[in-house]
């Protein structure tokens, strides 16, 4: 589908905040505004470094602002958001870093420390705000989080009062903050190590040599400059954006001393005691914890997951508006224990989010502790979690006989860890939806051919995909595409495994691969749902003999097709009129083919052009054939 970019300029935008702002006092009023600086915002046209520079309980930040440059960019055109701190505040933290003024640091850290206090690129009001990180990078590219008091006190990285919101000037918003922003310098090992809290399983960290793991933060190789001459220009998909770093991420997530003490692990001989009565598949004979197959190594690789994850980010960043609200919502991750997964179900009835390993028959799950998550690192994040973390023989079953619905973003750590997959409508940029080239090479998870492009489009409520997003890909040149990629491993066992995709004219045809063995017969994703003689599509409800369309899934399942799930939809009507993607007859899914996995193990998926146009990527699905009879129509 031609993509096209949604133009809105910043002073439309900040009258639209406005009005929102005023809607949402409703909605908001648990967050006590009234005691955050009595008004509900404040409006002058002035440019930011100039209201800055008017105001004196700033004049201590904008000698920072002036010293290191910065002044100059937030009084140019342009969406900054900025979390000023008063004199008091600096002063504060001059004596808390031993200094007495601003002459006495560096300029470099200087300018990390405005750069702290800055987004570059997005208006981000008080009523954008979430408990958790904030979607969008500072310009020193560290998050923000957000937390509020039993009050509604708003704070911002736990301790960093807001006092006043919502200032809003010609090129963005001033919040007034009563504590420099300081983020840990600390990488997620040493920043683990000097939290007592966790002192039994940092051992455990660095005994099974998994602590290696976790250093790496950016891949000094990655040069994205051949590739930002297609920003904003409009080739082949209305590209945008081009990541401007290779950065790695990792988060932890781990039990408290006192859990631990709890459920008899008192130091590193009871928790191998527990790992290898615990750990599924174990193999005994191995008693190196620093080998990788040693239960104890699995118990702590379990916790431990290559993306940064930070509260949100674990499935509510994508229940975006294309997702249904009435039915529940589950995200799959792959742990760094070799060839397993974690499950994060949200529960629409409960109410509750980032419920890890839910079992069915007990009605337990592991959840991360609410007054202790999102600990910052430069790396990554960590969290504590309420319960014991393994992977043992019950939640193998669990995972092997239940539908496993992925969306390909998942797949590729780089998305997450470069701040792509997540992202809020509008992206980074506020006037458009952001769509980004993935260059050659930056995923470890795609090999592509030299005439491939690969482009990943973020949360957008005008197409009628899974989660908001796509991955979709092109050939240049004239030339076809040609691609692999690593699809997760599931448990051992028997699935079909299916595609879902969006048809359309624009679409090509392709032969697709699973482990190198051909799925069928090629796919033509130009053939919508409604094609009779291909899929035999009927709108349920269409047909009086069959209300809710079940035996037309039949009948398109013996042509090797299926709807799509009725768990989301466009949410705008501007292409997709339906309520659900069943109701549209372009969502469709192929069935790839029945496959039997005798250990648990990752899979390559390759496709091949075999004529022009676009591929794209929505979902994938592997189903154990025991459950297929029961599955439902979500």
């Amino acid at each position: 589908m031609k993509k096209h970019n949604l133009k809105i300029t910043l002073k439309k935008q900040i009258m639209t905040s406005m009005v929102t702002l005023l809607f949402a006092i409703g909605i908001f009023s648990s967050c006590n505004s009234d005691d955050i600086g009595g008004a509900r915002f404040t409006f002058t046209d002035k440019m930011m470094g100039q209201y800055l520079s008017d105001t004196t309980i700033f004049s201590e930040f904008t000698t920072l602002l002036d010293t290191t440059k910065v002044m100059g960019l937030l009084n140019s055109y342009g969406a900054y958001t900025c979390f000023a701190p008063t004199n008091d505040a600096m002063k504060e933290f001059y004596v808390s870093k031993g200094k007495k003024s601003l002459k006495d640091f560096t300029l470099d850290s200087l300018k990390i420390i405005a750069y702290d206090h800055i987004i570059n690129g997005r208006v981000v009001m008080y009523s954008n705000f979430l408990v958790g990180r904030l979607p969008v990078l500072s310009m020193s590219e560290r998050y923000l989080s957000i937390s509020f008091s039993a009050t509604g006190a708003a704070y911002i990285n736990k301790t960093s009062l807001i006092t006043k919101k919502d200032i809003l000037v010609h090129n963005g918003v001033i919040h007034i903050i009563n504590e420099v922003l300081h983020p840990t310098n600390s990488g997620i090992v040493e920043a683990i190590s000097n939290d007592s809290t966790f002192s039994l399983f940092y051992k455990a960290l660095i005994a099974t040599g998994l602590a290696d793991s976790l250093l790496p933060f950016k891949d000094p190789t990655y040069d994205p400059t051949p590739y930002n001459y297609l920003k904003g220009s409009g080739w082949e998909f209305d590209i945008i954006d081009v990541p401007f770093a290779r950065k790695f991420g990792f988060t932890a997530l781990m039990e408290s001393n006192a859990t631990l003490r709890a459920n008899g692990i008192t130091d590193l001989e009871s928790m191998k005691a527990y790992a290898a009565a615990n750990v599924y598949h174990a193999d005994p004979s191995i008693t190196n914890i620093t080998d990788r197959n040693n239960s104890l190594n699995k118990f702590i690789a379990y916790h431990l997951i290559n993306k940064q994850l930070s509260y949100s980010k674990f499935i509510d960043a994508y229940d975006v508006n294309n997702m249904l609200k009435n039915k529940d919502m589950y995200e799959y991750i792959e742990t760094m224990c070799p060839n397993t997964l974690m499950e994060i179900k949200k529960d629409r009835l409960l109410n509750k989010t980032n419920l890890i390993n839910y079992s069915p028959e007990t009605a337990s799950a592991i959840q991360i502790v609410t007054t202790n998550y999102d600990k910052d690192a430069t790396n990554g994040v960590y969290h504590e979690i309420d319960g014991m973390l393994v992977y043992n023989s019950a939640v193998n079953a669990e995972m092997s006989s239940k539908r496993l619905r992925f969306d390909p973003a998942s797949f590729f750590p780089e998305f997450t860890n470069n701040n792509m997959r997540g992202l809020p409508m509008h992206g980074l940029n506020n006037d458009k939806n952001t769509e980004f080239l993935i260059p050659p090479g930056y995923c470890d998870g795609i090999k592509s051919s030299e005439t491939t492009n690969v482009g990943y489009l973020t949360n957008q409520d005008l197409y009628c995909d899974y989660e908001g997003d796509e991955i979709f890909l092109q050939s240049n040149y004239g030339k076809l595409y040609d691609f692999s990629f690593r699809l997760p491993p599931v448990p051992e066992g028997t699935y079909e495994l299916r595609f879902g995709y969006q048809a359309n004219g624009g679409r090509g045809v392709a032969q697709l691969y699973i482990d190198g063995v051909p799925c069928d017969v090629p796919l033509d994703m130009n053939v919508k749902g409604d094609d009779k003689a291909h899929v035999g599509y009927e709108l349920p409800g269409s047909n009086a003999d069959d209300p809710m369309g079940y035996l037309n899934d039949k009948s398109m399942r013996n042509r090797g097709y299926m709807k799509a799930p009725a768990v989301f939809h466009a949410n705008s009507t501007t292409w997709f009129k339906s309520d659900n993607a069943r109701n549209e007859s372009s969502t469709l899914r192929r069935i790839l083919g029945i496959y039997t996995f005798k250990t648990a193990s990752a899979h390559i998926m390759s496709v091949k052009g075999l004529s022009g146009g676009q591929f794209m990527m929505d979902y994938f699905e592997y189903v154990p054939t025991s459950a297929l009879e029961s599955e439902d129509v979500y």
